[in-house]
Parts: C-alpha cells; structure tokens; sequence
C-alpha cells in the first residue's frame, strides 16, 4: 500500500508543469557567471589551473568586471590569472592591477601589484621604462615594505641592463 501511495505521489510530481523562475534568462546567465567568477577567484588560492582555466577564468572575471573591482584581494586574483593567459585578457590583468594599486593604495596587496606590474611590462612587454616607473612608485609610496628591497635591486638591475654593462659580461662570459 505505502509502494502504490508513493507511486501516486512520484507520478503527480512528474506530471506537473516546469516551474517558472522568477527571474529571466539575462538574469539568471548572471548569477551563473557570478558564482563562476566566485568559483575561479577561489580556484586561483588553490593553483589548480591549467592554461586554459587561466583563459575560462579570465572570460568570467572579465564579464563581472564589477563584481572583480570591488575588493583588493578580488583585484589581486583577477589581475594576476588575466596576466598569466595567452589570449585577448591580458590587458585586463595590467588594468586591475592598476586599478588595484590606485583604488586601494593602503591595502597590503598595493605594493605587491606594482611589483607585478613591473615584472609584467619588463618581461612580457619589454618596457623598461614603464617597469622602472612602477618600481620607482613602490619604493616611493610604501618605503616601509617587505618588498622594497626586491624593487630596489630590480631597479639596480634594470639600470645596469640599460647602460649596456650586462650585455659586456655575457660578451665576455660567451668567449671564455
């Protein structure tokens, strides 16, 4: 008796009509796309990501480029996953690091975007000049940073690499 009564009720809940969310379809892709993006911001923590989960989490970060731009941390994470990909966010990276460093300057990942962002323009851009700018800015803005002996000596490096001095003792160490 309790198989046929369970049944009943199986078959009754099978036969009703789809229920109608409350929402449309543009607002429900976007709570799909926020809770990607949530789910990539807390992937990145983990450093799972295989190149082309660098590439998925950049679409979706760049897609809630206003949910991204609400916290440092969120700033951070994106900048850095959108800088680590091979396609067309890159320049999404650099901007939120930017963003970052400009939007939350006393927050402990602003000296940390500005290091990256030199890296970044030295060695993926071959912008020197642009790479000494944001040493120049970190050293000047948080002189009490862990990371500015780092930026220091980036930028001693940097100075020696454009005076050509770097280039002679390769010369040398290629004759010997």
């Amino acid at each position: 008796m309790i198989r046929v009564y369970l049944l009943a009720v199986f078959a009754f809940w099978s036969c009703q009509g789809a229920v109608e969310s409350p929402m449309s379809f543009e607002e429900q892709e976007q709570v799909v796309s926020i809770d990607s993006a949530m789910h990539y911001l807390n992937v990145v923590d983990k450093s799972i990501l295989s190149p082309k989960g660098y590439t998925r989490a950049a679409i979706h970060f760049a897609a809630q480029d206003s949910l991204i731009k609400t916290k440092a941390e969120y700033l951070m994470k994106a900048g850095l996953t959108c800088m680590n990909q091979e396609g067309e966010y890159r320049l999404y990276g650099v901007n939120y690091l930017i963003l970052l460093s400009n939007k939350f300057p006393q927050d402990e990942y602003a000296p940390q975007a500005l290091l990256q962002l030199a890296l970044f323009f030295d060695n993926v851009l071959g912008d020197s000049e642009r790479a000494i700018e944001f040493l120049r800015a970190l050293i000047h803005r948080y002189p009490e940073s862990v990371l500015r002996e780092d930026a220091e000596g980036l930028l001693n490096l940097m100075s020696v690499s454009e005076t050509g001095e770097i280039e002679q003792v390769r010369q040398w160490l290629n004759t010997k």
